[in-house]
């Protein structure tokens, strides 16, 4: 015992005479100067800041603490939460930009009625109705999947709200609409913070945050120099993405102008901001050639830039490098792992106004008891997401950290719960036909707690229409609904005789009814219901001996659609489906005993770049005998190239079409607007019963050649048919589809 306690105090002794030395050999050397990164704004650019972290990783240049701003404020984050050079690589070059920034693969996740109610409708834009007036939106592009997208990216570093404290310090920097003033973001939500920080005035909806209203950084800071050195730095490391200088030419126009007045209040405070420079300080320009703010595709392609333009200013950093040893000690202490995994005690929703949380819970497939990660929980945030009731979706994990209740926050539109949308469809041809179409919808959702919705619509031009309905779940998960609903219609026909224009008819429709129905999955909807048409046909012009005529139409109608293509208008992958069965009977109200069934399929089948549309179609009437107004009607793009709107009338039919769509190239490839040159093949057998028409038990062939894709004025197609009967027609369409109605003219396989 004697001898462990001499050993002890000899020990203590060496280390009090030994501290002195300590303290002198620390003195003598002196201290690092802190390194702090600015990382400017730039949009797709900002991959370039990768490119210049691996290289100050293969320096070994340490970095104390990060400012940055937009896309900056991203690349940043990432580092900041502790994550490498290496991962920010791999997880901004597999982002799906088309997914998070145009929204590719949301409409897989809408249920089948909200597909199906926006079938038709040619564009995305969508308005509110509040005190009698239109409400505009706050941004263009859906910012849900980019919310989402950022959570998960800096999952692990949610969980601390103090910015000081993450493994590597950090500030973004955004403005207050408000006020016109810089805002640094130094605690709160980092994917908040960052996302105020890209929020692209017009193109991304404001982050309200602490009474302010905040928006995309670069306006007020691009390159915050200035909030490196308050927050840490002695010295600096600039990134900056530089763009080619003006040409006069690329100033013609107002968008031009405007856009570029934009981007001059934007370079005057990047010059200040780097005018405060030493020599102490790197500045790493990355020139960025043709690479632009909106050109996410091109992202990879930026990283090798950043390197290059990184390597070109290893002698200036190669100053602050450390020995390896050194710097493996910092690179372990500032690393750190952002999947998290929690087990889930409760699930709960807050801040809803509107819509029942019960249904919700229907929509999203984590349960208490679940053990989860950030993926799994990002799942069910893109499910809520895609419903039409929500503008974002956030959550965060609160409570125990090993025993955690996930707190859902859908944030209701703001413009809700009363919707507007506008459309518009134009088409003409070289025979005569020249038609419009001029459609507003208003929607009223959640009515009450099971979801109803009160639905009118009313449209102008080649077809008038005024409708009205009330859909109305039945239970809280919404699998079956009822729908009543009324209609006012008058429609202009032509009608034909062996290719001839032989009279043209209005019809005059008032109606009412009522379905019942059920929604199997996110893909189909089955309804049966009773429907009552008092028509009266008109004829317009032609012979006088054509007869005018009046009946009431009553029966019942069942319908089975299936929908699971990835776009309502020029697909590129998916099915869909439409059988039809109408029945009018004397004893249910009717004046006439007619039954009606049409069956129409098709599939989109992707090859690389180019794709193959299929379609299969027939109609029968039972030989029930058909009133000539209640005919199936073919020609025109939607059904068969070659002949006139509405050209060919027939109780009976049959068709099959193979169409190949060769690329020819993007028109902005993130919203998915892609023109593509098309040729397809027909054949249709027509057994007629139609006394006007002479195609009786024929076989009609028939090919075309046009161009056609989604535009920023919606869908468009041109192009050239002609059948094996020496019918032909040419046609350009643009937006909303126009038809006589049957299942393909009716907007499904548009």
């Amino acid at each position: 015992m004697a001898s462990l306690s001499g050993r002890f105090l000899a020990a203590a002794a060496a280390v009090v005479l030994a501290t002195p030395m300590l303290h002198a050999q620390e003195a003598a050397t002196p201290a690092r100067p802190r390194i702090g990164l600015v990382l400017a704004g730039g949009g797709a650019k900002g991959g370039a800041h990768v490119g210049v972290l691996k290289v100050l990783e293969e320096l070994h240049v340490p970095v104390d603490c990060i400012a940055g701003t937009s896309m900056g404020a991203l690349v940043g984050a990432g580092y900041a939460s502790g994550q490498t050079a290496a991962e920010i690589e791999k997880f901004m070059v597999g982002v799906q930009w088309s997914s998070v920034i145009g929204n590719a693969g949301r409409r897989d996740l809408e249920p089948i009625e909200q597909k199906r109610a926006g079938v038709t409708y040619s564009n995305e834009l969508e308005f509110g109705l509040k005190g009698g007036r239109i409400v505009v939106p706050g941004g263009i592009v859906d910012t849900a999947r980019i919310d989402n997208l950022l959570r998960v990216y800096v999952a692990g570093a949610r969980k601390e709200s103090d910015f000081d404290k993450l493994p590597i310090p950090f500030r973004a920097v955004a403005t207050d609409m408000l006020t016109s003033k810089m805002v640094v973001l130094d605690k709160g939500d980092i994917a908040t913070a960052m996302r105020a920080s890209m929020a692209i005035p017009g193109a991304f909806a404001p982050v309200p945050l602490d009474g302010k209203v905040l928006a995309d950084g670069g306006m007020v800071r691009n390159i915050p120099v200035d909030v490196a050195r308050d927050l840490c730095a002695d010295v600096v490391i600039v990134s900056d993405l530089i763009e080619p200088d003006m040409k006069p030419d690329s100033l013609q126009s107002a968008v031009q102008l405007i856009t570029r007045s934009m981007e001059v209040g934007i370079i005057a405070n990047e010059t200040a901001q780097l005018a405060t420079l030493t020599d102490r300080d790197v500045l790493v320009n990355t020139h960025m050639g043709d690479i632009s703010t909106a050109s996410f595709e091109r992202v990879p392609d930026t990283v090798p830039l950043g390197e290059a333009a990184a390597r070109g200013m290893a002698a200036s950093l190669q100053r602050y490098a450390l020995p390896e040893a050194q710097y493996a000690a910092w690179r372990a202490r500032v690393t750190s792992s952002q999947n998290v995994q929690v087990r889930v005690a409760d699930v709960t929703y807050k801040d809803l106004g509107r819509v029942n949380p019960e249904y919700l819970r229907t929509r999203t497939t984590v349960k208490p008891g679940d053990t989860v990660d950030a993926n799994r929980i990002s799942e069910d945030a893109l499910r809520l997401s895609a419903l039409q009731d929500f503008d974002s979706v956030s959550y965060e994990l609160v409570g125990d950290p090993e025993n955690s209740t996930l707190q859902w926050s859908p944030h209701e539109k703001s413009w809700g719960p009363g919707f507007m949308k506008f459309d518009l469809g134009v088409y003409a041809s070289a025979g005569g036909d020249l038609a419009f179409s001029l459609n507003a919808q208003h929607m009223r959702t959640w009515i009450n707690s099971l979801g109803a919705q009160w639905r009118n619509e009313i449209q102008l031009g080649f077809e008038n229409a005024l409708k009205t309905s009330f859909y109305q779940p039945l239970d809280v998960a919404q699998k079956w609904f009822v729908e009543p609903h009324v209609t006012l219609q008058q429609t202009m026909e032509d009608i034909y005789v062996s290719g001839e224009r032989l009279a043209k008819y209005a019809y005059g429709d008032i109606g009412a009814g009522a379905d019942l129905g059920a929604n199997i999955g996110r893909y189909t909807q089955v309804r049966l219901g009773y429907s009552y048409v008092d028509r009266n046909l008109k004829r317009d012009t032609g012979s006088p001996l054509l007869p005018s005529t009046s009946r009431d139409d009553a029966g019942f109608v069942v319908s089975l659609t299936h929908d699971s293509r990835d776009k309502r208008f020029s697909a590129t992958k998916g099915y869909a489906a439409v059988v039809e069965y109408a029945r009018s009977d004397d004893s249910l109200g009717g004046d006439m005993n007619w039954e009606r069934g049409e069956i129409a399929l098709a599939a989109t089948i992707p090859i690389g770049k180019n794709l193959i549309w299929t379609t299969l179609a027939g109609g029968t009437d039972f030989d029930s005998d058909l009133p000539f107004d209640r005919l199936f009607t073919l020609g025109g793009p939607g059904s068969f190239p070659g002949f006139e709107l509405g050209e060919v009338r027939t109780s009976e039919y049959a068709t099959i079409s193979a169409s190949y769509l060769h690329k020819l190239g993007d028109i902005i490839s993130l919203r998915g607007q892609s023109i593509y040159m098309g040729l397809r093949l027909q054949a249709a057998r027509i057994d007629d019963t139609n006394p006007l028409d002479s195609y009786d038990n024929k076989d009609i062939y028939g090919g075309s050649l046009y161009l056609t894709g989604s535009t920023p004025v919606g869908p468009l197609t041109i192009g050239y048919g002609k059948t094996s009967i020496d019918n032909w027609s040419m046609w350009l369409a643009i937006g909303r589809p126009i038809g006589h109605g049957t299942a393909m003219e009716r907007g499904i396989f548009r």
